[in-house]
C-alpha cells in the first residue's frame, strides 16, 4: 500500500471499492453454476515440462511437426505481428476444404473447439430451452449452456437402443440441443453413424452438436451427414491429434444457412496469426499427424495389456485415453503426482465408479509412466480380496511368478 500522505484515502477508496464489488452480482444462471474443473495447466507445470508426464487432458505427448515449426518461426520473422490476423482463415479453410471434404461455406474457424462450443450456445440457446447430453460427458458444454440461461437434461446411456430410447422419452418443445460427444469423453462410447441420421431424420429441428474432438484417433465422423442434415453440427480441434493445444485452433462444421447465423457473433480476430499458420502447416504434414496417432494406438495396447497381466480392470476406448479401476483412485493419484505424472480422476462419476482416465501419448512416454505405476502399493489398485492368498485366477497362482511380481523384480 502507498505510505504518504494519501495512505487513509487510498485505505477508504479500496474499501469503498471492496464493498461495492460485493453487491455486484452476476446472473443468476451464472451466480449459480457449478464451474469447469480444468486439468492440470498451471505455469509451474509449464516451466517444468520437462520432467512432467502429463496425461491428464488428453494432449499430445510431442509437439508439433517440424513443418510446423517452421512455419511459425518464419512467421514470428517475416509475418506483420503489429496486423490483425485473417479474420477468414483463408489459408487454413482451402486446407480444411481437402480434409474435410465439405465446401468452404460450410467450415467456420474458431479459437479452439470450446470456442466453437461457446459460440453454438450464445447463437442458439435462451431461457427456456433445454439440452440433451449423455451423462457423463465433457463438462464444458454443461457451462456454456447455462450461461445461456438454458436447462440441462442429462440421461445415462451405454448403447444406441438407450440413447434413441433417452431422448424419445426427454424431448419435448423446449428442446433445443443434442450434445453428442464422438466417441465420448470420459466413457470412450462411441455413436453409430447410422443412429446419428436416424436423430437427425426424426428431430428434423432438433440442433445434433457432434463434438469430435477425437476424430483422428477413431477414424468415424459426421462430417458427410453435414451435408444432408441442416440440423447437424459438427466441432473438431488440433489440440489433440495434431500437438497444438497450446495455440488454441478447432474449427465447425455446419450447413451454409447454419454457419451464417453463427458467423454474426463469431469473432474472426480470436483465432490468432500463429495458430492459422501452425493449424495450415500441420494439414500440409498430415503423415507426421498420422505416424503419432499410430504410435498413440500401439502404445495403447500395449499398456491395454499390462494393466490386464496386472489383475486390473481397464477399459478400452477409440479415442487417446484410457480408464482403470483403483481400489483407491485418490492414493493413486497422489503416488503417482509426487512423481510428476498427472492422470485424471473420474472415480466420481456415474458408471465410473473407482475409474481413474490416463491419456495414451507415444510408447517412449508410456513405458516411463508405467515403470512408476509399478511402485505403486498394491493396496492401493486392488481389493484386499485379492491381495494375500487368494490365487485362484490365473494372475494369482504364485505370488513369485505373477506377471506384476516379474515387472516388478525387473525395476
Amino acid at each position: 500500500m502507498i505510505k504518504d500522505k494519501s495512505d487513509k484515502s487510498v485505505s477508504f477508496s479500496t474499501e469503498i471499492c471492496r464493498n461495492v464489488g460485493l453487491m455486484i452480482r452476476a446472473k443468476a444462471s451464472v451466480a449459480g453454476m457449478k464451474p469447469y474443473v480444468n486439468g492440470r495447466h498451471s505455469a509451474e507445470l509449464i516451466r517444468n515440462h520437462k520432467k512432467i508426464i502429463k496425461l491428464d487432458s488428453n494432449e499430445s505427448t510431442i509437439g508439433p511437426s517440424p513443418k510446423v515449426m517452421s512455419e511459425i518461426l518464419n512467421y514470428l520473422q517475416n509475418g506483420p505481428l503489429n496486423w490483425y490476423p485473417d479474420v477468414e482463415s483463408t489459408d487454413l479453410r482451402a486446407r480444411l476444404v481437402n480434409y474435410t471434404g465439405l465446401p468452404a461455406d460450410h467450415i467456420l474457424t474458431f479459437n479452439g473447439s470450446d470456442h466453437a462450443l461457446e459460440t453454438l450456445a450464445r447463437t442458439f440457446l435462451s431461457v427456456g430451452n433445454e439440452v440433451l447430453y449423455p451423462h457423463p460427458s465433457y463438462d464444458h458444454f454443461r457451462v456454456y449452456a447455462e450461461s445461456c440461461d438454458a436447462k440441462l437434461v442429462p440421461f445415462l446411456a451405454q448403447t444406441d437402443a438407450e440413447l434413441v430410447a433417452a431422448i424419445a422419452q426427454l424431448k419435448t418443445e423446449q428442446t433445443k440441443i443434442l450434445y453428442l460427444v464422438n466417441p465420448n469423453n470420459p466413457t470412450g462410447q462411441l455413436t453409430a453413424q447410422k443412429t446419428i441420421r436416424e436423430l437427425a431424420a426424426t428431430y428434423p429441428t432438433l440442433l445434433i452438436v457432434v463434438d469430435e474432438a477425437y476424430f483422428e484417433f477413431c477414424g468415424e465422423t459426421s462430417a458427410g451427414l453435414v451435408l444432408e442434415f441442416a440440423n447437424i453440427l459438427v466441432t473438431r480441434s488440433f489440440s489433440k491429434a495434431f500437438g497444438l493445444a497450446s495455440l488454441r485452433c478447432g474449427y465447425l462444421l455446419a450447413a451454409p444457412q447454419v454457419a451464417e447465423q453463427i458467423e454474426r457473433i463469431r469473432v474472426g480476430k480470436n483465432i490468432n496469426a500463429l495458430a492459422q499458420v501452425a493449424a495450415t502447416a500441420a494439414l500440409d504434414d498430415l503423415e507426421s499427424m498420422e505416424r503419432y496417432v499410430e504410435d498413440v494406438h500401439n502404445a495403447k495396447a500395449w499398456l491395454l495389456e499390462r494393466f490386464l497381466n496386472y489383475g486390473l480392470e481397464a477399459k478400452d476406448t477409440p479415442a487417446n485415453f484410457l480408464l482403470f479401476k483403483a481400489e483407491n483412485p485418490a492414493r493413486v493419484m497422489q503416488f503417482l503426482e509426487l512423481h510428476n505424472i498427472y492422470i485424471r480422476d473420474r472415480s466420481q462419476l456415474p458408471g465410473l465408479e473407482g475409474f481413474l482416465r490416463i491419456s495414451i501419448g507415444d510408447q517412449l512416454i508410456m513405458k516411463r509412466f508405467w515403470k512408476i505405476f509399478l511402485q505403486i502399493p498394491l493396496e492401493h489398485l486392488l481389493p484386499a480380496q485379492r491381495l494375500g492368498l487368494n490365487f485362484q485366477e490365473p494372475f494369482y497362482q504364485n505370488p513369485a511368478t505373477t506377471p506384476r511380481h516379474k515387472e516388478r523384480e525387473r525395476l
